[in-house]
């Protein structure tokens, strides 16, 4: 689909080191597509840098006339979060990609816990104000290092009463304890997003519940999707093209190298842009996109990071 020329309208601070912009199309007749919560843009900023920013104004969802983001200042920012804090003000012009949904609440989930983890609220946030039009019950743990820095945190007061905890850190003087508040209700639905220490404790604690109870969405990939593997052949079957994936390459490097043009945006399998079409060939999924369900299919894969586990792998590209 093709990106989507957009403005800043308006840039304003929500927590130390935390922003939230407006982008609006550039045209004022142009229709921005509408999306649910969970749902990301991906902005594309100057020097080929793109990212993913979840969108939070689900309100406005269904005709939105504009999408709304939250970005926090990383002091190891690789480029993206710097620009949007130092080098975009209102009225710069950018493009987006239309939203895509990765993290989507799943309508048979009826007792939701949504855990977010500092700058992770941002999906959450999304989730809890659609969660209170639906009228699903649902609890929401917020928890940051410091106060200061929880981004949303008054509106989630006024949104959510009661059902939102506030943990934080340099407050209470000691990390939350998951354990106990997973545990505490016999939650149908967990949805989580926050930094990798966080994420790992619950899949750690979760680990013998049913599938499809938990869901998370990664900042970054584990290290080990990187590790090498196997050499193995590969088809593009509609481009007619052959060759061999190195052990130390990814699908999609090959798949550059063939000169075939695919989409792609983070290369550590947590965005979702790189997806291509099966045809043949076990895949040794590595990314933290598909479900399990999604994977077990073997009809798709991200080959930023998963590789092939049988002799070929014949891609529909």
């Amino acid at each position: 689909m093709t990106d989507i020329a957009v403005k800043i309208t308006a840039k304003f601070a929500l927590a130390r080191d935390v922003v939230a912009i407006r982008l609006a199309p550039v045209n004022p007749s142009d229709r921005l597509p509408a999306f649910e919560a969970g749902a990301h843009i991906d902005v594309r900023l100057t020097d080929g840098l793109c990212r993913q920013y979840s969108l939070t104004n689900v309100g406005d969802s269904e005709a939105p006339a504009h999408y709304e983001i939250a970005v926090a200042r990383d002091a190891a920012s690789r480029g993206g979060s710097l620009a949007m804090h130092d080098q975009l003000h209102v009225g710069s012009r950018l493009s987006v990609s239309a939203p895509r949904n990765l993290f989507g609440l799943d309508p048979s989930h009826q007792r939701i816990v949504l855990i977010a983890g500092g700058i992770g609220v941002t999906p959450l946030y999304a989730m809890a104000q659609q969660l209170c039009k639906q009228n699903v019950q649902f609890q929401l743990i917020f928890c940051a290092r410091s106060a200061v820095r929880m981004a949303y945190l008054e509106e989630l007061r006024a949104l959510c009463g009661d059902r939102l905890l506030v943990h934080a850190d340099d407050e209470r003087g000691h990390p939350i304890d998951l354990d106990a508040a997973l545990r505490a209700q016999p939650w149908d639905g967990v949805y989580a997003c926050g930094p990798t220490g966080m994420l790992d404790a619950i899949a750690d604690i979760t680990v013998d519940w049913a599938p499809g109870v938990v869901r998370m969405e990664r900042f970054t990939a584990d290290p080990a999707v990187h590790a090498p593997g196997a050499v193995f052949a590969l088809e593009l079957r509609a481009s007619g093209l052959h060759t061999e994936v190195a052990a130390n390459e990814s699908v999609l490097d090959a798949i550059e190298r063939l000169g075939v043009a695919h989409s792609f945006s983070c290369r550590e399998g947590i965005c979702g842009s790189c997806e291509a079409g099966v045809i043949e060939g076990t895949v040794d999924h590595r990314c933290a996109v598909l479900s399990q369900a999604e994977k077990d299919t073997q009809q798709m894969m991200m080959p930023c990071v998963s590789r092939c586990s049988s002799e070929k792998l014949v891609l529909n590209l």
